[in-house]
Formats: structure tokens, C-alpha cells, sequence
């Protein structure tokens, strides 16, 4: 019987080809400037069909200060079932990054300290860390420090990284923000930091808040905005039958092992 479970368990539980979406969008507030037709928070939800797809993109303008707690400039979505932080990057997030056209947003996640994945007012009694970026210490803390994170505009015609500092002037070691990556951005959810700076541990998170991460101008468009596509679970999920096959494999073998 065992063996024929097991067989059972390899032949039907195949593994999801994709992760999980992000499908609750929580708050959606556009700063300054947001691209004109991308300022649906529901397009986030669903991958945009071709480049030209402005109900699978949103904008979300310009960093602007804000103390309206119930709407903060930014996005706010969650996964109704919260998402393991697992070995490597765990999330995927999509913008509309070009090879010399990029325009950051710094991310922070939340758990739902509930035990269930996201509502769409569940964040607002959750703390939201930092994914700490790569440039974090040379440009400081975005969440506190954004409006004097400037744009070197003569690297930026050119193709590099927009920040000042040269160390950072090779896209590709560019790591912690939306919308810079072709593609998109990879993840960790083991980069979390506190108000403070110092490193978190998150066993899992159901929201994710993403705001443009300067107010500086742009040169030709005038302005930066943080544009995203979608936002994807990276580790593969079971299917529901899957999980319970295997579950009942596990169960089994450990009876197995018990009796003899």
C-alpha cells in the first residue's frame, strides 16, 4: 500500500508551474505625476498582455510625503494565503523597466499576524519592514531619507544607475527595488529590516507596500514613477490534491515505521 502511494505521489503531484499572485490590493494612492491611463491598483492583480496593455500596469507617481494613515501614497496588495520566506529570493516583482529606463521603488512587506493571508484593511494593524536595498548605505533609508536621494542625470542619459554614488552605477548590482530589473526584480524576504536598521526575521508575509522612492525630476518625462506589472510568489506551489497526497504518504510511512 505504501509503495503504491508513493508511486501515486510522484506520477500525480507535479508541482505548479507558477507561484502564486498577489490578489488582494489593499490601498492604492498615486503620489504626484502618476503616468496618465495606469492608475487602476487593480491592474497589479494581473499580468499586463502586451507592452502596450495599460489595464496590467499601474503608476504610482512621484514619493510625496503623506500622513493620511487609512490612504498612504503607494500600494499596498497582499496574498490572501500568506507566503513561506524560504531559502533564496521569494518574490518576483514585474515592472516596466527597460534597459536604460528605470525607475525604483522601495519595498517593504508585513505579516498577517492573524495566521491568515491578507484582507484589504488587515495591514493596518501590521508593521511593514524594509527589503533592504543594496545602495542602503551609501543613499540611507528611503522610508525617511527619499527626498534627498537625487538622480545624477548625465549617468542616467548615459544608461547607468541614477544615484549619485559611482559604486552603484552598474544596474545589474542594483538589488532591492521595483521596477529597475528587465524582467523584473527578485526578493528576499530574509532582507527585512526594522525602523532602525537592524535585520527582522519573518517566517512568512501577506502584504507588500511599494512607493516610488524620490521626488526628483527626470530630464526628457519630467518626472520618475515607479510602474508594476505584477507581483509573484517565487517557490513553486503544490496543487490543493497534491498536498493532501502527500500529506497522507507522510502519515502512512510514519505508521509504517511505527509498527515495525
Amino acid at each position: 500500500m505504501i509503495s503504491l502511494m508513493v508511486v501515486a505521489a510522484g506520477l500525480i503531484c507535479q508541482p505548479s508551474s507558477a507561484g502564486q499572485l498577489a490578489d488582494v490590493v489593499c490601498s492604492y494612492k498615486a503620489g504626484k505625476n502618476p503616468n496618465t491611463g495606469y492608475t487602476d491598483g487593480n491592474a497589479i492583480l494581473q499580468p499586463a498582455t502586451s507592452d502596450d496593455d495599460t489595464s496590467g500596469i499601474v503608476s504610482l507617481g512621484q514619493w510625496e510625503e503623506s500622513s493620511l494613515r487609512g490612504s498612504p501614497v503607494g500600494i499596498i496588495v497582499g496574498f490572501s494565503t500568506s507566503i513561506a520566506n524560504l531559502d533564496g529570493n521569494d518574490l518576483l516583482i514585474v515592472g516596466n523597466a527597460m534597459t536604460s529606463w528605470y525607475e525604483p521603488g522601495y519595498v517593504e512587506v508585513a505579516m498577517e499576524t492573524s495566521g491568515s493571508g491578507a484582507t484589504a484593511d488587515g495591514w493596518e494593524d501590521e508593521t511593514f519592514y524594509l527589503l533592504k536595498p543594496s545602495n542602503y548605505d551609501q543613499v540611507g533609508d528611503p522610508r525617511t531619507n527619499a527626498l534627498s536621494i537625487t538622480w545624477d542625470q548625465t549617468a542616467f542619459d548615459d544608461g547607468d544607475n541614477p544615484y549619485t554614488d559611482d559604486a552603484w552605477s552598474d544596474q545589474s548590482s542594483l538589488t532591492g527595488y521595483a521596477d529597475v530589473t528587465v524582467g523584473g526584480d527578485a526578493m528576499d524576504i530574509s532582507w527585512a529590516i526594522d525602523a532602525s536598521g537592524e535585520s527582522v526575521t519573518l517566517s512568512s508575509i501577506a502584504y507588500i507596500r511599494i512607493r516610488t522612492v524620490t521626488n526628483s525630476t527626470a530630464g526628457t518625462f519630467g518626472y520618475f514613477s515607479t510602474d508594476l506589472d505584477y507581483i509573484e510568489y517565487m517557490h513553486v506551489v503544490p496543487e490543493p490534491f497534491c498536498t493532501a497526497m502527500l500529506v497522507a504518504t507522510a502519515t502512512a510511512m510514519l505508521i509504517r515505521r511505527r509498527r515495525f
